[in-house]
């Protein structure tokens, strides 16, 4: 996964003590106890290294819940339904996953005022998203299934709306179900949206 382009790269070792310490913290005080200070403490670095590297504890809190889940993979299950499937999971798991299940309201509560947390949250989360819808249009298009390629910001929004919805507005549950849900309706818009074409 990249890294956000906020300010000076730490070293391995010092970005592994303050990942541990971040998680840590928001396990034990949640997101709105969550302090810069108190992870700067716990890491054995200063504050000032971590405001340089990670503007505020939004972006810090949002770089690492993200950074630490599985990379993101294109996996080519040869049909255009497959890889719908594969990219609904990714969408799924990472947002039911417990840990960011916990904090993304209130990260995203601050994500509308703070455009630093903007720019890491289109570094961690939206573009590799996309650039796997991306991937995954594209060789639909090589295997004919498509004629062309969907628009990937409003196909994006065809995954991660309803999921979010689901999960965080509704109560559902972020199970094979909802997985199949989610990747029936985007091929069933994709294959219609050929057809007008």
């Amino acid at each position: 996964m990249n890294e956000p382009r906020l300010g000076r790269p730490l070293s391995a070792e010092t970005d592994r003590a303050v990942r541990a310490a971040t998680l840590a913290l928001l396990g034990e005080v949640g997101y709105a106890g969550l302090r810069v200070q108190d992870v700067a403490t716990r890491a054995g670095v200063g504050k000032a290294a971590l405001y340089r590297r990670w503007p505020s504890k939004a972006a810090l809190a949002m770089h690492h819940l993200i950074g630490d889940l599985a990379p993101r993979t294109y996996r080519d299950t040869g049909s255009l339904r497959g890889d719908l499937r594969e990219l609904a999971a990714d969408f799924v798991n990472r947002m039911a996953s417990p840990r960011v299940h916990a904090v993304l309201p209130e990260i995203f509560a601050d994500l509308l005022h703070e455009q630093s947390l903007q720019t890491v949250f289109e570094e961690v989360c939206i573009a590799p998203e996309q650039d796997l819808i991306q991937r995954t249009a594209e060789r639909a298009v090589e295997r004919g299934e498509l004629t062309t390629a969907p628009d990937v910001r409003w196909a994006h929004a065809q995954f991660s709306g309803p999921v979010f919805l689901w999960l965080y507005l509704l109560g559902g549950h972020g199970d094979a179900a909802l997985i199949d849900r989610v990747a029936d309706s985007v091929h069933a818009t994709w294959i219609n949206e050929g057809k007008r074409t």
